[in-house]
């Protein structure tokens, strides 16, 4: 394993960003850009990989979350296609074999403009039939045919297991490699296990038993109980008003203990997970330079760094 951090959130220049990160002692970033920015263009690129070079600092992942492939509005869905395969296409001319993604999430049926996350089959009713349209129809066709185009370059896609997502579960994500393609696998994240009170040690142990970690990021929760009990899980009130939720993101080892998050690196150790352990600061109370400095020291104690 070794130390690594999610880039997003980051807004002054590249360079200045892999200097702040390699005296903290990261080792590799997943980074955010626009492809179309270096996509084709050798010189560019030459350049970007100088720059990773300069500051001992490999390049893990290109990252193409936040969009929704399968939207019911068939331009929203082609953009963010467009995306994907670009962001795919430019990993495979760095040398980079893993992008990340969202499964995205449709409609409940053919003529829906609006997604639609179904996560109960009360009442009873169409849930069953929407849900099945949603697999078989639309995320199990593309996602065979994506993976096909990824095998071509010779990259992997990393699903993060997200809420508001068709793959928003460790079963969700193993059903979708085991019918589509094995260039799917799983981008875990504990933070976005813990909001749905999944357990990050199980899930982690089971998606090792189907081999199917290909990252894995760290983002923490703070939980309130006395909101929770009234407001539960699916709270919608707004992410800035942290004082008035049930849950909110914070800098890691500032929601759970280190007992927890030793349990959960001991765990990836167990299973043999060595690849990045990434660190993701975003709608965080805390600054983002403070919070992961603060992160890096606390998964710096507790990570094991031989193979």
């Amino acid at each position: 394993m070794h130390l690594s951090v999610q880039t997003l959130p980051f807004e002054e220049p590249l360079d200045e960003t892999l200097t702040f990160l390699g005296d903290l002692g990261v080792e590799s970033i997943d980074w955010r850009c626009d492809p179309e920015e270096y996509l084709d263009d050798a010189e560019a690129q030459a350049e970007l990989l100088e720059t990773f070079d300069a500051h001992d600092i490999d390049l893990s992942m290109l990252g193409a979350t936040g969009h929704n492939m399968l939207h019911p509005i068939d331009e929203r869905a082609a953009e963010a296609d467009e995306l994907l395969r670009d962001t795919i296409r430019l990993a495979d001319q760095l040398g980079v074999d893993t992008v990340s993604a969202f499964s995205g999430l449709p409609g409940g049926g053919p003529n829906d403009e609006t997604p639609n996350w179904i996560v109960a089959p009360v009442p009873p009713g169409d849930q069953a039939d929407h849900y099945r349209y949603q697999w078989e129809e639309v995320a199990i066709p593309y996602w065979t045919e994506l993976g096909a185009f990824a095998d071509d370059h010779d990259v992997d896609v990393a699903i993060e297991i997200h809420v508001n997502m068709l793959v928003n579960s460790p079963p969700t994500i193993v059903r979708l490699i085991e019918e589509t393609s094995d260039r799917i696998g799983a981008y875990v994240d504990p933070g976005h296990l813990w909001i749905q009170d999944i357990d990050p040690v199980a899930s982690i142990r089971y998606l090792a038993e189907h081999d199917a970690i290909m990252h894995f990021e760290t983002s923490d929760v703070v939980e309130y109980p006395e909101r929770k009990r009234l407001q539960g899980v699916w709270d919608m009130t707004p992410l800035d008003a942290k004082l008035d939720r049930s849950w909110a993101f914070c800098a890691v080892g500032y929601g759970h203990g280190e007992s927890e998050w030793r349990d959960i690196i001991s765990t990836l150790d167990l299973v043999g997970y060595d690849g990045p352990v990434s660190i993701q600061q975003l709608n965080t109370p805390q600054p983002l330079h403070e919070g992961i400095e603060k992160s890096t020291k606390f998964l710096s104690d507790i990570m094991f760094t031989d193979s």
